[in-house]
């Protein structure tokens, strides 16, 4: 996998917390790079474990920021530079938030108590997995031992208003920027970055589920499910709305069952009530990945309703998307940010307003009387899924993306 003397042998890899429950995608991933023979040296900054699967993890004691003391003014005599031109991003804008306020100065104070023993270890490469805290902890980091990062930029970090404190000069001194959807590296695209050091990666998929038949699960009754956390982006508000019209119709029984966890879940409850639908709408709460994937293959029909959020998140490409392709449900998704990169419109699955309810409920309607004529799409998303979205596929172009980088440098 070398390039003659470029070979990728010392990677480092920061994350926030390591492992994180909800975050299957990455720990995907991370067994996909170790399978190829790259074993990178992993470090959490906040929270996590000291061992992952028989790897151990580099926990960051908070306690060592003690020696800030000493590291401030050992740094600051030694990369002046550096510390004037990360002084100066931070003086020259207000922080977004509280929350960025402190994962900033997690991220810078992480790099200057660590940045020696990390030099010693003479990595080639340091990678942050998310634009916030890791990316802060892997610029310092590069601006002090003088080793280049890349990092990921995800529609979370590129498209909240205020979005995070040092993203701009995170984003002109990475030698690597991943995204891992279209409508993403557009965004990186706008704000001017180097189309070069930008590389749309998939999140990818390591299991294939088998569908033993695609008959209605529960006939005549339609099973339905929506996977994700409750937050405003997610659209459930309009999900709500959609099935209340579908109910008021009474043309098809369904259940639907929402998975995931979120600041919403009070007030969509309530919404639920007050629309008369708590006999045929759950909230399931958060599920573990074993759980979920049991529940892709007991469902018809997958639904995903993203909005941008007032504040501009939204999602790029939901996980829960392909996944629920690779299970062989039928697929509805909402056509805004980037969910509909996942499949071809009309034919592995449906790319839909989510303002316009009409549209949703002739579909599943239609799927409703006649389920049969939709197999076809069932079985194109299982296939497409497995084109786009293997994770050996897909750390396999990480991997040529870090020799690049390696390359140029």
């Amino acid at each position: 996998m070398g390039l003659g003397p470029h070979k990728l042998e010392k990677v480092a890899f920061f994350y926030a917390t390591f492992p994180r429950p909800t975050e299957t995608f990455v720990r995907r991933e991370l067994r996909a790079m170790i399978e190829l023979g790259l074993n990178p040296t992993l470090f959490s900054i906040w929270k996590g474990r000291k061992m992952w699967e028989g790897n151990p993890i580099e926990k960051f004691q908070l306690i060592r920021l003690l020696s800030l003391f000493f590291w401030i003014p050992y740094w600051a005599f030694r990369k002046p530079h550096s510390f004037r031109e990360v002084l100066i991003a931070l003086w020259n804008r207000p922080c977004p938030n509280l929350q960025n306020w402190n994962e900033t100065f997690l991220g810078l104070g992480f790099a200057l108590v660590e940045a020696r023993r990390i030099q010693s270890k003479k990595f080639q490469i340091l990678h942050a997995v998310w634009a916030t805290m890791p990316a802060t902890a892997a610029f310092a980091l590069s601006k002090l031992i003088d080793v280049p990062f890349s990092m990921g930029a995800h529609a979370y970090d590129l498209f909240r208003q205020g979005g995070d404190w040092l993203l701009k000069e995170k984003l002109a001194n990475a030698s690597l920027i991943r995204t891992s959807s279209n409508s993403s590296a557009k965004r990186l695209h706008a704000l001017g970055l180097n189309h070069s050091k930008i590389k749309v990666v998939r999140r990818g998929l390591s299991s294939w589920p088998t569908r033993k038949s695609f008959t209605l699960h529960n006939p005549p009754e339609l099973s339905l499910l929506c996977v994700g956390r409750l937050v405003e982006k997610k659209g459930y508000f309009l999900l709500i709305r959609i099935l209340d019209l579908l109910q008021q119709r009474d043309k098809v029984d369904f259940q639907l069952k929402i998975v995931g966890d979120g600041p919403l879940r009070k007030p969509l409850q309530k919404e639920i009530n007050r629309t008369g639908l708590h006999d045929c709408v759950e909230l399931l709460g958060p599920k573990s990945e074993d759980e979920i994937n049991k529940l892709y293959l007991a469902s018809d029909v997958m639904l995903f309703t993203g909005i941008i959020a007032s504040n501009g998140d939204r999602d790029g490409i939901p996980n829960v998307v392909p996944e629920a392709m690779s299970a062989g449900c039928l697929l509805l998704a909402s056509s805004f940010a980037g969910a509909s990169e996942a499949f071809v419109d009309g034919v592995s699955g449906f790319s839909l307003n989510p303002r316009n309810p009409k549209a949703w409920i002739e579909i599943v309607e239609d799927f409703a009387a006649n389920p049969s004529a939709y197999d076809r799409i069932r079985k194109k998303a299982q296939v497409e899924v497995r084109e786009r979205f293997d994770v050996k596929r897909t750390a396999q172009n990480l991997r040529k993306a870090f020799e690049l980088v390696m390359e140029s440098n």
